[in-house]
């Protein structure tokens, strides 16, 4: 099917243009690079055309957004993807510029999750922390490589202190739910470990805590 721009439209509150093609929105150019391109109302968007726009208009204008981005903080994969088409960037020119800045390392799902963990454990369970970095598109398995992360970080730093501290938080935690543990019914059980896991605790020193 040939593609066909079919409008060209102004920005609201910027200086780019809205190119559509077969009556669907595109991507985002300024009057000049749509002049130095040819587009405009009933041109063909052939094939070397968009190449054309994509690798040499579009790609070099979002890598450097990409780095703009991430200087102003730490971002994920998919918070950069998300943010490179509300400007007006195509999916495959978006992907290819964090592409670009995860070659260089300046994207890195783990260090964003890490740093996340570290700045939010103290206020938030690991469930919800969890959540949280999945809804930003950080994998299950990044996700709980970053929990191992932290969790070695703590105990590098407190040594026996960390294990002793989290024991003593463990069996408060339990004390704060039922006073013999031995009582419950399974399903109170089972109800009483997804809580405590949740607010980060291990399922083994779960299990053994409460077997007492």
């Amino acid at each position: 099917m040939e593609r066909i721009v079919t409008a060209v439209e102004i920005c609201r509150g910027s200086r780019k243009r809205k190119v559509y093609i077969n009556d669907e929105f595109l991507f985002s150019l300024y009057p000049a690079e749509l002049s130095r391109s040819g587009l405009e109302e009933g041109v063909s968007f052939t094939d070397e055309l968009c190449s054309e726009v994509f690798q040499e208009i579009l790609l070099p204008r979002a890598k450097k957004r990409v780095l703009n981005l991430l200087i102003a903080k730490d971002r994920s994969r998919k918070e950069l993807c998300e943010r490179l088409s509300s400007d007006g960037y195509p999916p495959e020119v978006a992907a290819e510029a964090v592409e670009y800045a995860e070659a260089y390392h300046y994207v890195d799902d783990l260090r964003f999750a890490v740093t996340f963990l570290r700045s939010k454990q103290e206020e938030e369970s690991s469930r919800r922390l969890a959540m949280r970095l999945g809804e930003k598109g950080i994998s299950r398995e990044v996700i709980q490589e970053a929990f191992d992360t932290v969790r070695e970080e703590r105990i590098e730093l407190m040594g026996d202190e960390f294990e002793e501290a989290e024991q003593t938080a463990l069996f408060r935690q339990i004390r704060r739910r039922t006073s013999n543990p031995s009582e419950l019914t399974e399903k109170e059980r089972q109800k009483l470990m997804a809580a405590l896991y949740a607010r980060g605790f291990r399922s083994s020193d779960i299990t053994a805590a409460l077997r007492g």
